[in-house]
This record gives C-alpha cells, sequence and structure tokens, in this order.
C-alpha cells in the first residue's frame, strides 16, 4: 500500500466538509484539520478512543449531548448496522448519548481511514 501523504488527506478531508458539511464525516474532517498531523490523529483515535480527550469538541457532556441531538438519524444508522453486523444489540456502559457520541465518532472515523488509505 501506497503511505498516503498528509497534504493529500487534507485536501480530501476538505472535498468532504464542502460536499458534505452538516454530516457525522464532516464533524471528524473539522477536528481532523485541527491537527498538524492528519495520519497521527486518525492513529491515536483509533487507537485511544474519545475517552482520551484528544477529540476537544467531546469532552463535557453538554458537548457530546449537543453533538448527538445534532446527529441523532447519522447515529442510529450506525448503531442499527453495527447491531446487524454482530448480531446483537450494543451494549451502553455509561451515558446514552455520550456512549453513542463517542461510538459514532470513532466508528466514523474508522470507515474514512479506511476510504482514505490509511493503515487502521
Amino acid at each position: 500500500m501506497t503511505p498516503v501523504s498528509n497534504k493529500s488527506l487534507k485536501s480530501a478531508l476538505q472535498d468532504i466538509l464542502q460536499s458534505e458539511p452538516i454530516s457525522l464525516r464532516a464533524a471528524i474532517a473539522r477536528e481532523a484539520l485541527d491537527h498538524e498531523d492528519v495520519k497521527c490523529f486518525f492513529s491515536d483515535l483509533l487507537s485511544n478512543g474519545c475517552v482520551s480527550g484528544m477529540v476537544g469538541s467531546l469532552i463535557y457532556y453538554t458537548d457530546t449531548h449537543k453533538f448527538f441531538d445534532t446527529h441523532y438519524d447519522e447515529i442510529e444508522g450506525l448503531r442499527e448496522e453495527y447491531e446487524a453486523n454482530i448480531g446483537e444489540p450494543l451494549q451502553i456502559k455509561s451515558d446514552l448519548k455520550n456512549f453513542l457520541a463517542w461510538f459514532a465518532f470513532e466508528e466514523t472515523a474508522y470507515q474514512m481511514a479506511n476510504e482514505l488509505g490509511l493503515e487502521v
């Protein structure tokens, strides 16, 4: 697999912001573009998750609840798809909106990393 440059990643993320500005993917693109090294952002996120505090916009319950409410339809779609794939309900281990906001952010970031050609 050919290594993907930071410049091409940033360009792809800018395209996402332009084409789907209010989507989950755009929220992740915005967060990734706030980091100098986009590859490192995805690597850290997929290794440590939102619980690590690295996603500044998803630290406090007020923020994760707003994120959940804003992206409810997409989050529910992801949850349903994930549950269908694993064959059982997702085990919510804490505050529902916080848990599902983090789940959706991480799952979408994983999908984006694959699409962008990053090794995950």
